[in-house]
């Protein structure tokens, strides 16, 4: 590792460090389209309470597993066994697909799902689209139809994450992130002294405030 590497890995764990000491509440449940929610966890130091850890879904089949969360949650998921991925894919009640990109094989993603969707709290709960990007990175329906669905989901704490500005409700801008360009994803270091783009938003004041 280099000088400077070791030196933005430092910076990083303070950030992270800080982070927990500001942190409140500890048993959030973190729904999101992507990995954001495990990270969050990891670096919060926080029990997995949700079972959308270590996987993707597209924005399309995200959403329509947010419009009909109580089913989708409830249901069996089931294995798409002519997928070409190199991951298991799961299927969920309305045909929504859920990458398990980081299993070995579906039954273990299944066993981890069942086991982590045990622990939702929806009083504690808050609701991340991270895969509307910039320009033309947007996956399903264009981006204007994606934050409209999203917006008229009904959960208290929901947001979006997004690589430009945009006039509506629950955006959260991250300057120079971008869902498609290396090194610039939600997690990527942002400057030498360590601040990853989605440092540019207060999450441990967001998840602090789920509860009221």
């Amino acid at each position: 590792m280099s000088i400077i590497r070791k030196f933005i890995t430092c910076r990083q764990e303070r950030i992270n460090a800080a982070n927990r000491r500001r942190l409140i509440n500890h048993t959030p449940t973190l729904i999101c389209s992507n990995c954001t929610g495990g990270v969050l966890y990891h670096w919060l130091g926080l029990e997995f309470r949700s079972p959308f850890i270590n996987l993707y879904m597209d924005n399309p089949d995200f959403l329509s597993a947010m419009e009909h969360f109580d089913e989708f949650i409830h249901a069996d998921i089931t294995e798409d066994t002519a997928s070409d991925k190199p991951y298991p894919v799961g299927v969920g009640p309305r045909g929504e697909r859920i990458h398990f990109m980081h299993y070995p094989d579906f039954a273990t993603a299944k066993a981890k799902w069942i086991e982590r969707r045990q622990r939702i709290d929806t009083d504690n709960m808050a609701v991340m689209l991270t895969n509307l990007g910039v320009g033309t990175e947007c996956i399903g329906g264009g981006k204007s139809t994606v934050i409209q669905r999203f917006n008229r989901l009904t959960f208290k704490n929901k947001l979006i994450f997004s690589g430009e500005a945009v006039d509506a409700p629950n955006i959260v801008h991250l300057k120079g992130y971008s869902k498609v360009e290396k090194h610039k994803n939600i997690f990527g270091t942002q400057t030498l002294l360590g601040r990853r783009y989605i440092d540019q938003f207060d999450y441990v004041d967001f998840i602090n405030h789920l509860k009221d």
